[in-house]
């Protein structure tokens, strides 16, 4: 997996229907930061959520992707994908308002909030497995790596921003009222999506052909590459969710700090996200796929390990906290836009809901067992003693790239995988 291709800059003058996307998502970005800390905060401030029950918040959100991902590969491939994206756009709108109503009305509870969040959780797979899907439709592929890598360091840089907005809003409006203005960027969100022109026509399909939702799992399995790629994946998603879901309960009860605090050295930390489109590019170009997939998960691994370590005075621990995720962002971008832009350009396009779609419910699969772990782990073992546990597993990982089966000698083009799919699909 060492094969160097050749990359093509990606502007966004020249592709006006990626732009809108972009820009869609962009915003919607922002506002999930708000959300991804106002959720867990309304579990802990107001619900009175403890490790486990952090835990099982988290793994509701995620369970989506087991029960539904390869599903909704299918419904994907099959149907309209910009109206896919509208429609969860809007359903994640009308959800978050429901949570408001039922704290403002005084029925709001833990079982109903939990519901909640695997509701919400299913349209987050729904249409982050359809983005995935849509943009190679939107891109020439010379061009994917580049696109890719934009809109995650638009996601980075939504940390970077929404992470002190977040923090600010949450303590200043509380977390309910904070999450209206992520239900706005959803609805804003889906009216820059509508308004993507469909490129071309629906890839044609016989008539006795239907779309198996294994075709993906079966895609991703038969090619060495994928299947060790997703491996590493969702044994690092694994890990990365026993430590998330307790996040937030090592740095308010153990650190000691406020949710502006958070989100104001969260936001230092992700400056990092600026820097790391230099070390993807270049990543690729001299290590390959598979050096590069290698450096980005150990990266991560070396910011996993310096969060238990977070403690003393608070210029110390504050220095911890932004070492950590700030040597964790640039490793999560190098390995997510190298992983995702090499899924896509060895799938198919009829394929490319399943496949991402088999992808996803592997590896946020994995993050829902892990979330579930966690909250167990935390509330018996201790929340430092479970990020310890995380940050090894983040180190193991990247055993699964190791094997001489993964590489790929130079100059092999980056699309054999194609081959198979008329075998799966057919």
């Amino acid at each position: 997996m060492t094969s160097r291709t050749e990359n093509v800059t990606f502007r966004f003058r020249e592709e006006r229907n990626y732009s809108r996307f972009f820009s869609g998502q962009s915003l919607s970005l922002l506002g999930d930061e708000i959300s991804a800390m106002a959720i867990p905060l309304i579990a802990i401030q107001i619900l009175d959520a403890g490790a486990f029950e952090q835990g099982l918040l988290f793994f509701s959100k995620f369970l989506p992707a087991l029960l539904f991902g390869l599903h909704f590969g299918a419904i994907i491939d099959k149907f309209a994908k910009r109206s896919i994206l509208v429609a969860a756009d809007l359903a994640r709108m009308l959800l978050l308002a429901v949570i408001v109503i039922l704290w403002a009305v005084g029925l709001l509870s833990l079982p109903v909030f939990l519901v909640i969040a695997f509701g919400f959780g299913a349209f987050n797979v729904l249409a982050t497995i359809c983005g995935q899907a849509y943009i190679p439709k939107l891109v020439p592929e010379p061009k994917l790596l580049d696109a890719n890598g934009k809109l995650q360091k638009v996601t980075t840089f939504a940390e970077v921003s929404g992470g002190s907005v977040a923090g600010a809003v949450v303590q200043v409006l509380t977390a309910p009222i904070a999450l209206i203005l992520d239900a706005i960027s959803f609805l804003v969100s889906a009216l820059f999506v509508a308004g993507v022109r469909e490129p071309g026509h629906p890839p044609e399909r016989a008539e006795h052909e239907k779309p198996r939702i294994w075709d993906g799992v079966t895609f991703i399995l038969r090619n060495v590459r994928l299947r060790a790629i997703t491996l590493c994946t969702a044994t690092s998603n694994f890990f990365s969710a026993m430590m998330v879901s307790l996040y937030l309960l090592f740095a308010m009860n153990v650190l000691h700090f406020t949710p502006l605090m958070i989100g104001i050295l969260l936001s230092v930390a992700s400056c990092t996200a600026l820097i790391s489109g230099f070390f993807t590019e270049r990543g690729t170009r001299h290590l390959g796929v598979r050096g590069s997939l290698i450096a980005g998960q150990l990266v991560m691994a070396a910011g996993c390990v310096v969060l238990p370590f977070a403690g003393g005075d608070t210029i110390v621990k504050s220095l911890l906290l932004v070492a950590s995720h700030g040597i964790f962002v640039i490793g999560m971008i190098a390995f997510m836009t190298t992983q995702v832009t090499y899924r896509q350009q060895v799938t198919p396009e009829n394929m490319q809901g399943r496949v991402h779609a088999g992808s996803y419910m592997l590896t946020y699969g994995a993050f829902a067992l892990g979330a579930l772990a966690g909250g167990v782990s935390g509330e018996y073992l201790g929340i430092r003693e479970t990020l310890v546990i995380g940050a090894l597993g983040h180190i193991l990982a990247a055993a699964w790239l190791l094997p001489r089966s993964v590489r790929v000698t130079d100059g092999e083009p980056p699309t054999p995988a194609k081959e198979e799919a008329h075998d799966i699909a057919s």
